[in-house]
């Protein structure tokens, strides 16, 4: 059950068991290559790639309502009936970041059709549609974890680093170091 952390203004900031955001990255692997899902959207800083993800809404119950919620949200829904598919996998490979409080969990798509033309699909259904709350994403994309080079959020620079270093994705690192015993 989401609980009240603080209040700045009329903005009312919430947490789960400590956690105050949460968000899903579905990938994929073809080629020995890791495919990550992610978004651009508008920041401070102009137009920055981000994770689908956000801060806990008072009506989150767990963490995994926050992801999904939010995970939906960034989508344009339209990958909601499918995304539900994957519960189990949500509550079960997740990564938790100490500093931004912040729950990532990891879906593994399989290469999925509806999954791999998500973002084209987002473009032509909102490609000239005024942008809501309820919408953050200005597109969506695909990017290779160890060859993106764009500009991203602080929290995807976080992410993306741990996600080159964990033992699911480690193997693909094109950029293997090989241990020398002497």
């Amino acid at each position: 059950m989401s609980k009240l952390v603080k209040k700045v203004g009329s903005k009312k900031f919430y947490e789960i068991e400590g956690i105050r955001a949460g968000g899903i990255i579905p990938y994929y692997i073809k080629d020995n290559k890791v495919f990550l899902l992610i978004n651009k959207e508008y920041r401070r800083v102009g137009l920055v790639y981000n994770i689908t993800g956000g801060k806990v809404d008072e009506e989150d119950k767990i963490i995994e309502d926050t992801q999904i919620r939010e995970f939906n949200e960034e989508t344009g829904f339209l990958i909601s009936s499918k995304i539900e598919d994957y519960k189990k996998e949500i509550s079960k490979n997740r990564y938790y970041f100490e500093t931004p409080k912040y729950m990532l969990s990891l879906i593994d798509i399989k290469g999925e059709k509806n999954w791999l033309e998500l973002p084209e699909n987002y473009d032509k259904t909102f490609k000239n549609v005024e942008k809501t709350n309820d919408r953050d994403s200005e597109e969506l994309e695909w990017i290779e974890l160890y060859n993106f080079k764009g500009k991203s959020s602080y929290l995807l620079t976080v992410i993306l680093h741990k996600l080159k270093n964990i033992n699911l994705f480690r193997k693909y690192n094109p950029v293997q170091h090989q241990l020398f015993i002497d």
